[in-house]
């Protein structure tokens, strides 16, 4: 039996899913330097989208890898190009920090 392919994006009710039941994930933050520091992403490693192709041998194998940037945009541009060149467990964070932020707020 397989495994059903993961979806290209994660909204973020399934972003705090992964987190609270202690999934094996991994965070990659593609923003500019510039924007992590105005708005940190945790720990998550960053690596501005038009650097991915130069780092792919950093990145980690996860059965979640999930793509991070502002909106949304940047991070759908990611995932398609990761899985394109062999990580099927790329996700898009749908909505990006800004829908994360708006979640983190809904149920504080």
């Amino acid at each position: 039996m397989t495994n059903a392919p993961l979806p290209l994006e994660i909204d973020a009710h399934g972003l705090h899913k992964i987190e609270t039941d202690k999934l094996n994930a991994a965070f990659i933050d593609v923003r500019m330097p510039w924007e992590v520091a105005q708005a940190p992403a945790g720990d998550s490693p960053n690596i501005p989208l038009n650097q991915l192709p130069q780092h792919l041998e950093q990145l980690p194998k996860a059965d979640h890898l999930v793509i991070i940037c502002a909106h949304g945009n940047r991070s759908m541009m990611a995932a398609q190009w990761l899985r394109q060149n062999g990580f099927d467990t790329a996700q898009s964070l749908m909505g990006g920090m800004a829908s994360w932020r708006r979640y983190q707020e809904m149920v504080a």
